[in-house]
């Protein structure tokens, strides 16, 4: 319950409790004079004086009660107050749990934020029971899971226990014997440059971060030949279009890989610049270029990652009406800055074959979206709307969403979700940034006086009001929530504001189901397909 209405609660409780006072002494009161009202009706026909006083009385002491009860009774007290819902006739409505009305977000696919600090509970107040009503009803989507398993634990029991159709995969890029395969660049999934270019970019903005904030001409060149490398076997070994091949061919000697680009007319524009220093004797830019792209890529490019990337395995485009599915990408904290360009590729692609029309309604969840940088993210709350693709951005606060997006694309972020939920926060700043969604409300401050002259022996009263704009919610309120406390705003909602005490997903739905069983790889299989990689890329350059 908010503070203020608790505060309201009471002083009604009291003022009840003043009332029931008043009546009863009245009662009282009125009980003892009552038996000589026919006596007095008496002395009234004679004419007496006495009987006439007490008539007056009686009417005196009605009209007092009335007059107290007028005064002191606020306008509206006795009215019943309409039950509070906040469950509006949506279809997609989701419902979240608390310990008193549940919040209801009215349209999921106008965009989500959850923002609360490490031990404030966005997971398991907001983010699980969210999971659970979007499987609930059937809703395709893909999660990024970055205290793996934890979501996907839950994922699985929510299949199992509502019985849904939903298939559920993984991509577990530190374990490659009990992951799913993917193949995010095959050819289908990369129908012109822009998607290759775009590609390009969620590998290289995750590989160097600086990038993100201040791209430059090295960050520019590399994505330009990444882009190509892509296209290029696209276009010309399309059996062979994936990211193995891509990242062992930008590994290759620098001279043949150019050399080797200029075959095709679109990938020789792309890297005409590179090219064309190479062509000038300009080494040293020739080999910054290379060199930054290749210094980066290898820290992802490893026997057990491309495994992952071996072949085509889980669909990307999950919210397919032929065949809906939930896919968990996983990191975890200690690996999540090596693991974030693989899984910003992933969530890249299948996010564009998502947000297509026609689809079945699905969800993107990003548990601590900063630690992965989506190129146009804004796009997927902004535009997902009419292809039904609700968003789940969860941060720990705002400064963490600039530091991995930049300020500008921060807020934009910020404000292309339309249901928000703040839970405990520790930076100031972020509490400023919370309290001011709410805006103000005029605050009505009662000051009391008390006057003695210097030569009267009475003292004079008096009473004076003034109104003063306060913050609804001010910033330390924010910064001294409880564990599971949220405040925020729903959108087309009966409710729209809402400041409670969430409640966890009820354990019949969180049963254990297993873990995904080992594969039969070993690790001499991982290694062998890992030779083989370079030498078809050798082939290819004329190396070999």
């Amino acid at each position: 319950m908010k503070r203020g209405e608790l505060a309201k609660k009471k002083r009604k409780g009291c003022l009840t409790a003043l009332l029931v006072v008043w009546a009863v002494f009245m009662v009282k009161v009125i009980a003892v004079l009552n038996p000589g009202f026919p006596e007095a009706w008496r002395m009234v026909e004679a004419g007496q004086i006495a009987g006439f006083a007490y008539i007056w009385l009686l009417v005196f002491l009605v009209l007092l009660c009335c007059f107290v009860l007028w005064r002191i009774v606020p306008k509206g007290y006795f009215r019943k107050k309409k039950p509070e819902t906040s469950r509006p006739a949506g279809e997609w409505a989701v419902s979240i749990p608390t310990h008193e009305n549940p919040v209801v977000v009215g349209n999921p696919f106008r965009g989500i934020f959850i923002a609360g600090a490490a031990g404030s509970g966005k997971s398991e107040s907001v983010a699980v029971p969210l999971l659970l009503e979007f499987i609930r009803k059937g809703f395709a989507g893909i999660v990024y899971d970055f205290k793996f398993p934890a979501l996907d634990n839950d994922i699985s029991s929510f299949l199992n226990a509502t019985g849904s159709d939903l298939r559920h995969f993984r991509l577990n890029f530190s374990n490659p014997y009990r992951t799913d395969f993917v193949n995010p660049i095959q050819p289908e999934y990369v129908p012109n440059t822009s998607y290759a270019r775009e590609y390009a970019v969620s590998i290289v903005a995750n590989l160097t971060k600086e990038s993100i904030k201040n791209p430059d001409f090295w960050s520019r060149s590399a994505t330009d030949v990444l882009t190509a490398c892509i296209w290029y076997l696209r276009e010309e070994h399309p059996e062979i279009c994936d990211i193995p091949h891509v990242l062992a061919m930008v590994g290759s000697n620098g001279t043949a890989l150019l050399n080797t680009l200029q075959k095709n007319i679109i990938t020789e524009q792309m890297v005409r610049s590179v090219y064309d220093a190479l062509q000038r004797g300009a080494d040293n830019q020739v080999s910054g270029v290379l060199g930054t792209l290749q210094g980066a890529v290898a820290q992802i490019n490893t026997p057990e990652m491309m495994w992952v990337f071996s072949r085509p395995g889980c669909p990307l485009d999950v919210n397919n009406p032929d065949h809906p599915a939930i896919l968990t990408v996983a990191t975890n904290p200690t690996t999540s800055q090596t693991l974030s360009p693989l899984c910003s590729l992933v969530i890249t692609v299948a996010t564009k074959l998502m947000n297509q029309p026609g689809k079945v309604p699905s969800f993107v969840m990003l548990d601590e979206a900063p630690t992965v940088f989506i190129p146009n993210l804004e796009v997927v709350p902004n535009t997902g709307r009419s292809n039904r693709i609700a968003t789940v951005l969860m941060c720990q606060d705002l400064a963490q969403l600039a530091d991995g997006y930049g300020d500008k694309k921060a807020d934009v972020l910020f404000a292309a979700c339309n249901s928000h939920f703040y839970g405990r926060v520790a930076s100031s700043k972020t509490a400023e940034v919370f309290s001011r969604q709410f805006g103000k409300t005029d605050t009505v401050f009662t000051t009391q006086s008390e006057n003695k002259g210097a030569i009267s022996p009475f003292k004079s009263k008096g009473q004076s009001e003034g109104v003063q704009e306060r913050d609804i919610y001010r910033p330390a309120v924010f910064m001294e929530l409880e564990v599971g406390e949220f405040i925020g705003r729903t959108v087309e909602s009966a409710a729209p504001v809402f400041h409670n005490h969430f409640r966890q997903v009820d354990g019949q739905y969180r049963q254990s189901v297993g873990q995904q069983p080992d594969s039969f790889v070993s690790g001499a299989d991982i290694m062998e397909y890992y030779n083989r990689v370079k030498e078809d890329i050798k082939g290819i350059l004329g190396q070999s």
